[in-house]
């Protein structure tokens, strides 16, 4: 926002010179730069336009850094109100979209150019001076903040022909309905966006731009000055679908307070009473919800804590007394005098929305003080050995991270969402959709890692012939939420990948502590699965690239490797052990086979080891011949023979049955 460096110069007399203010701005407040002559841009936080985007505001807080608290230059605005009818009306229809709205009737204006003081300021700031009457309503938004606006009475229409009383109406604007704005620009209007009607014809967009209907010119003898307050987000919206940003929208769309409307209308007033001529009317001023006081307490010894220099109570104080704080005493206390540590309550200022608890007056005592000024301090906090507090996850993480690393995988970050097209890949019915996605490209969590690798392979071809990544990330869908996904990329221009990165995984899992899984085919790509449970996928992507890829579960890994090697103690009763042969086709795969040994009988199998594999050249088609080491043993008692005789006789019923296997 620009400023004018000479208004702030009457206004602070204490500002030793341009080059020095924007340094002490730079600071402790603001960050400000020097756009040449008398103008100055400050880059104001959204959440700071309400108390510092008049020159007024900002004033305080250049006082409050030059060592004094800011007293305003002029008297009270408070202007005495007249006890007669106003000769109009004001409606709110919608009091969400307009907490307050403040209007003053003023006649016998004499219209002419405006003081070249305030011409100068106006074009310092960045506005044209037209009249006085419109060079007021800046020059006040420029002073205290609030944007104003007037409309000439005489061009106003009545609630009825041939009557005086005229009508204000904030309202939704009606779906198609039209409005041309004073610099003859026409729009149309939808039912999301505040209009300021007439009777009949609307008179401005609310917060936004008036319109011609009732402009002040030279003619103009009556006005009507407004002062409301309007919600920022449906300004903001407003304004980016008109496309019509304004000085005024700007300030409405960052949550300016109500209590500046008072403060612009009087200002006003004053204003146009000493340079217009203008003789003041009766006003109108509905305030649905006033903000009630805010009293946040705060504590010497926290502060000192969380500050790390020791402050008393009275350098406390004095800080937050010259950026407009009230301090109260705490029950009991009569004086801050000779106080080292205390607790004390401090009123905000009812323009600071931004103060919400006792860190926020922390930021504003350090902020004032200086933090170049503070002493440096080593931070006094107890570390704990990652693991200690239950974070198993976080180094198995990193366990994953320097297995990979060591195979010859990098890895990589891609970003959490996807693109409308990638969705569709996926299916939209399971995808979880951004409320507000800043563009098309980015309008869908990601439910796989598959698109950031893939994506990332083709962008390293450029460089590389073969690539290896892998990422650690979240994905999310509806019906799982979120889970912690591996995932693992490789690629070439020359050779084929598949069985290299099956390879990979096959050493990954063993070297976390997996060594009960299979690869199962199934719908076109290779199942992980472990005990049962599907943990991973492994896929081809594209033959022409030779790219193949992988994901896997990471929180089913961390319990099957906690699983895995967790203590179990030795069984008090002996085991049978049991050698079984058999003769089966050479493509059935041996891992299925253990599995399913293994799965005959949780209960009392308690290992099945391959102790001797040859090919036997059969009739007709290639066999292999395996041997396999059953051991059966119970937890609480001795298995007798016959147990184990029958469970041997489950498990070739199964071989025979699922793999037409022949027991030699």
């Amino acid at each position: 926002m620009k400023f004018s460096y000479l208004f702030l110069k009457k206004l602070v007399p204490k500002i030793k010179s341009k080059r020095d203010l924007i340094d002490k701005l730079n600071l402790r407040a603001f960050e400000a730069e020097d756009l040449g002559k008398d103008t100055l841009d400050v880059k104001l936080p959204p959440n700071r336009f309400s108390d510092a985007i008049g020159h007024l505001g900002l004033a305080t807080e250049i006082s409050a850094i030059y060592g004094k608290n800011y007293k305003l230059p002029t008297t009270n605005y408070q202007l005495q109100k007249i006890n007669i009818k106003a000769p109009f009306e004001v409606k709110i229809k919608d009091k969400n979209l307009c907490p307050r709205y403040a209007a003053r009737y003023f006649e016998n204006i004499a219209i002419k150019p405006s003081p070249k003081w305030m011409q100068e300021i106006l074009i310092s700031c960045g506005l044209k001076p037209i009249n006085n009457v419109v060079d007021i309503m800046n020059y006040t938004m420029l002073e205290i903040g609030q944007p104003l606006h007037a409309f000439d009475y005489d061009k106003m229409e009545g609630e009825k022909r041939g009557l005086t009383r005229k009508q204000i109406i904030v309202r939704r604007a009606k779906k198609g309905e039209r409005i041309t704005t004073l610099d003859s620009q026409t729009f149309e209007l939808d039912e999301n966006t505040l209009v300021i009607a007439g009777s009949q014809k609307l008179l401005a967009i609310a917060g936004i731009k008036g319109g011609k209907k009732a402009e002040v010119n030279e003619n103009t003898k009556k006005i009507i000055v407004e002062a409301a307050n309007f919600n920022s987000a449906n300004i903001y919206k407003s304004s980016r679908k008109l496309g019509l940003i304004t000085d005024a929208s700007l300030r409405f769309s960052r949550n300016l307070s109500p209590e500046l409307v008072g403060l612009g209308l009087n200002r006003a007033a004053q204003l146009l009473e000493k340079i217009a001529k203008a003789d003041n009317g009766a006003i109108i001023d509905i305030y649905s919800q006033k903000p009630r006081k805010k009293i946040v307490g705060l504590n010497i010894d926290w502060l000192n804590k969380f500050i790390g220099r020791d402050f008393t109570v009275i350098e406390a104080k004095s800080y937050l007394d010259r950026l407009g704080f009230k301090i109260i005493l705490a029950k009991g206390e009569k004086s801050f005098i000779n106080k080292k540590a205390s607790d004390f309550f401090v009123e905000v200022p009812i323009l600071r929305q931004d103060i919400e608890g006792q860190e926020d007056l922390a930021e504003e005592i350090m902020r004032i003080y200086g933090y170049n000024d503070l002493p440096s301090v080593a931070p006094r906090i107890h570390l704990k050995p990652l693991g200690s507090d239950g974070s198993e996850n976080a180094i198995f993480k990193d366990k994953v991270r320097r297995i990979l690393a060591s195979m010859g995988a990098d890895e990589i970050l891609s970003y959490s969402f996807i693109s409308e097209n990638e969705g569709k890949n996926f299916g939209a019915g399971d995808l979880l959709e951004l409320a507000n996605p800043v563009s098309k490209e980015f309008c869908y969590l990601r439910p796989s890692l598959e698109s950031g690798l893939i994506k990332s392979i083709s962008d390293n071809f450029r460089f590389f012939d073969a690539v290896r990544i892998f990422e650690i990330g979240n994905v999310f869908s509806k019906t799982d939420k979120e889970k912690l996904m591996l995932g693992l990329a490789f690629g070439s221009k020359t050779k084929e990948m598949f069985f290299e990165l099956k390879g990979v995984i096959d050493r990954f899992l063993k070297s976390i502590g997996i060594v009960d899984y299979l690869f199962v085919p199934e719908n076109n790509e290779l199942k992980i699965k472990s005990n049962g449970k599907t943990i991973g996928r492994l896929i081809k992507i594209n033959d022409k690239n030779h790219i193949s890829l992988a994901e896997m579960n990471l929180n089913d890994l961390l319990l099957m490797a906690i699983e895995e090697n967790e203590y179990q103690p030795l069984s008090k009763f002996p085991s049978i052990m049991r050698d079984l042969s058999i003769s089966i086709d050479k493509e059935k795969r041996i891992g299925e086979i253990i599995n399913s040994i293994q799965q005959s009988d949780l209960k009392f199998i308690s290992d099945v080891d391959l102790i001797d594999e040859y090919e036997n050249e059969g009739i007709g088609k290639n066999k292999l011949s395996l041997t396999f080491r059953i051991v059966f043993q119970a937890k609480d008692r001795t298995l007798t023979d016959n147990e184990a005789n029958k469970m041997m006789e489950k498990i070739i019923n199964e071989l025979k049955n699922r793999f037409k296997a022949e027991i030699r």
